[in-house]
């Protein structure tokens, strides 16, 4: 019976959800909770009107909180920018850190011709395309 429902019945494979956001190395657990505190303190201020003396407690607690977690993402980044080029060996001077100092990276394209309104191709680039 199992094997008469195997075959006649779809089933649903467990799919690894995609991940929607591209991690960045420097983030962390404490940001995530620093994230979750700043943004509960921006909405309780938002949501203050009545009470003008409360608005500005919860306005002051907000931006101290919004300081720090500022200084912690800064403080994390370059920590993590420090650790990435330490990870250089001097046995390959030649690496991601070094081509990124120098300039050295060749991701830029050069556009050589373009098509005209006619459909033809220009010579070069200084050749108008109208």
């Amino acid at each position: 019976m199992r094997i008469a429902c195997e075959q006649s019945l779809k089933t649903k494979k467990a799919r690894k959800a995609p991940q929607k956001n591209k991690s960045v190395p420097w983030w962390t657990h404490e940001l995530t909770a620093a994230r979750k505190i700043t943004n509960y303190l921006r909405r309780k201020y938002e949501r203050t009107r009545d009470n003008a003396e409360q608005r500005e407690i919860n306005k002051e607690a907000y931006f101290a909180q919004k300081a720090k977690y500022a200084a912690t993402i800064k403080r994390d980044k370059t920590k993590s920018w420090k650790e990435y080029c330490t990870l250089t060996t001097e046995a390959n001077p030649r690496n991601a850190v070094y081509r990124l100092a120098s300039g050295k990276n060749r991701t830029n394209t050069e556009i050589t011709t373009l098509r005209k309104p006619d459909g033809s191709l220009t010579s070069d680039t200084t050749e108008p395309s109208d």
